[in-house]
């Protein structure tokens, strides 16, 4: 078992330090009190180290960080800009990012070499049974959709997705793109035999078939990919026969970075 891993933060602009884990402390500090002062106190760092650091990041900071109210019936204060306050929430994006990273170093099942596949591993929550990663092999407008070819590794024919004209443009769709593709098991159709004219028609073996409430969980082994179905418990399906599945391109959800 891993020993309990402390992950500092450093970020740096015109390769200058520019937040590290004691300057967020102080800009959290000031956010919670309206305070330079008072905020290093918090903060347990000097009034003047407090200063230094504020000054460092004010010069190189793109926008400024602080707004200050001199005078006034409430004697002033000081309060963070918007742009400080989106820092500090990326600031803290970037931690859980950082944690989240190192913690898929354990599973030697998450492939490092795809930052998609291992992105999603650690941090995509989705409710499809049926996950991939592959390629695009081809992108080819047919109306208002695209037709999207994708070859997964461990698949010998390609899958087809068809989606919309603007979300190939917002995936940033081009040939050799690595894309996530998402599958419902109840969208995985099963066949005693060999239909017609499907577009995602694969021949696999039936390797397990369970009763869930209402209906039955089938996997199906195809080439080396697993593919999850649920189908109504009046449908005949035994463990190691062999089986067709199909699945409608409308119905594969696509997934990019």
């Amino acid at each position: 078992m891993l020993k309990s891993t402390e992950i500092l933060l450093t970020i740096k602009l015109q390769e200058q330090l520019f937040v590290d884990p004691k300057r967020i402390r102080l800009l959290k500090a000031i956010q919670g009190c309206g305070s330079i002062n008072r905020a290093a106190k918090n903060a347990n760092i000097s009034y003047k180290s407090a200063w230094d650091h504020l000054a460092a990041m004010n010069d190189i900071s793109p926008l400024p960080l602080l707004d200050r109210n001199i005078g006034g019936k409430n004697g002033g204060g000081t309060t963070l800009t918007p742009y400080a306050e989106r820092l500090l929430q990326l600031y803290e994006l970037l931690e859980k990012t950082q944690e989240k990273a190192f913690q898929i170093l354990q599973d030697e099942t998450i492939a490092l070499s795809s930052i998609l596949s291992a992105t999603a591993k650690f941090s995509l929550q989705s409710s499809a049974r049926n996950q991939f990663f592959g390629n695009v092999l081809k992108l080819e407008l047919e109306g208002v959709n695209y037709s999207v070819s994708i070859q997964i590794e461990g698949l010998e024919q390609p899958i087809t997705a068809t989606i919309t004209e603007k979300s190939a443009v917002r995936l940033g769709l081009v040939l050799g793109k690595e894309v996530m593709l998402m599958v419902k098991a109840p969208w995985v159709k099963l066949h005693s035999e060999k239909p017609h004219h499907c577009t995602n028609l694969f021949e696999g073996n039936v390797i397990s078939v369970s009763d869930t409430n209402d209906v039955k969980e089938v996997l199906v082994k195809t080439d080396s990919i697993e593919f999850c179905a649920t189908t109504n418990k009046t449908q005949s399906i035994q463990v190691g026969t062999q089986i067709w599945l199909s699945i409608e391109p409308e119905q594969i959800i696509l997934a990019a970075l």
